[in-house]
């Protein structure tokens, strides 16, 4: 993402009321531990790293979706 990176933009959607309970999937090519668990610490709903398994995203999204 040209600008911001995922987490940046997770802080901002949790900053604001009118979209805090957005879910989100992080689905990243960005495999270091460390920038992992600084997006983990904000508890998005899935992260996935690509290339994504599709099984595995809609497992994620029927879990969020119930």
């Amino acid at each position: 993402m040209p600008g911001e990176n995922g987490p940046a933009v997770l802080e901002k959607l949790r900053a604001n009321a009118a979209t805090e309970d957005i879910p989100v999937v992080f689905l990243t090519g960005v495999s270091e531990r460390e920038k992992i668990q600084e997006a983990l610490a904000l508890k998005p709903q899935g992260y996935l790293l690509k290339p994504i398994d599709r099984e595995k995203l809609l497992d994620v999204i029927r879990k969020i979706i119930g």
